[in-house]
């Protein structure tokens, strides 16, 4: 699951509840029905079966990584441990760096490292607090795919937060927005970004058009008599020799595709193509997909 929400929406607060970290003001946690007991009523804070890694990494810097994931195991027996931690190693691709300390491995690195230490005593939820911020583009495709398979093999749950959309698709099976502490949506990715339920949740997830009565009418996407707010992502229109005559406003080139301002009777809209039009080129456009935001 992925928690979705701007900065200060409270998302980090949550994983530290969920973690019995922090003392709810009401409320009750539960872990497959069974209470999870808040920091007030406990000597030391936290749930054993829950494990909540941070941004900051937390490795311990003058031991090797193989050394850091084995003293969550510590307690264990020594051919357990070993086996363990072993096959986490493996998992999470780090056997050909596990006796370099953490300053001598990449960020992407540390952060398997972090989550394979996490998975040690095999918990029932992890928890993920950004795990991709810090991380460019080609490392944080790589360990979204490697931490997924990661938690797919332990049969682990996690909930990860992030405020960044693209990070959740691809690895979320579920996603809850949230902002100023209060949930506004939940459903899969697909769901959510499709068929978003405020104009918030709409511009968070992605690039859209948001569009009143008059101006989803100017589009001749049919008969829309209601005075809701109406959302078309960029990729929803089309170009087409039946459409209508726009203006393009602006192009920014963004890798494979191109993104526009086009000017449509007067209402600007943002537009994808993989065509190269220039500034004040034609297009016509037709879209017959909208939704309706309540």
């Amino acid at each position: 699951m992925a928690i979705l929400g701007e900065s200060g929406s409270g998302k980090s607060t949550l994983l530290r509840l969920i973690a019995a970290l922090e003392q709810p003001n009401s409320g009750t946690l539960l872990l497959d029905d069974e209470r999870i007991v808040p920091p007030a009523e406990k000597l030391i804070a936290g749930h054993g079966q829950i494990k909540l890694v941070k941004q900051d990494f937390g490795l311990f810097p003058n031991v090797s990584l193989r050394e850091n994931i084995s003293y969550e195991l510590r307690f264990y027996e020594d051919g357990y441990r070993n086996d363990r931690v072993d096959k986490l190693l493996k998992l999470s691709g780090l056997k050909a760096v596990s006796n370099r300390l953490p300053r001598e491995v990449s960020g992407g690195e540390q952060q398997r490292a972090v989550i394979a230490r996490a998975l040690a005593d095999e918990p029932r939820l992890l928890l993920l607090d950004e795990p991709f911020s810090h991380l460019d583009l080609l490392n944080k495709a790589r360990l979204k795919t490697e931490v997924l398979a990661t938690i797919r093999e332990e049969k682990s749950g996690c909930i990860f937060v992030t405020h960044e959309v693209n990070d959740a698709f691809g690895i979320a099976d579920k996603m809850v927005v949230i902002r100023e502490g209060k949930t506004l949506q939940t459903g899969t990715p697909v769901e959510i970004y499709e068929r978003p339920e405020s104009v918030y949740t709409a511009q968070l997830t992605g690039l859209c058009n948001i569009l009143s009565n008059t101006e989803v009418k100017v589009l001749q996407v049919g008969i829309v008599e209601s005075e809701s707010v109406f959302m078309i992502r960029p990729e929803w229109l089309l170009e087409n020799p039946k459409g209508v005559l726009g203006n393009i406003k602006s192009v920014i080139f963004s890798g494979h595709f191109y993104q526009y301002e086009v000017e449509v009777k007067g209402v600007l809209l943002k537009w994808l193509s993989f065509k190269l039009f220039l500034v004040n080129d034609e297009v016509k456009l037709l879209t017959n997909k909208f939704w309706q935001i309540n």
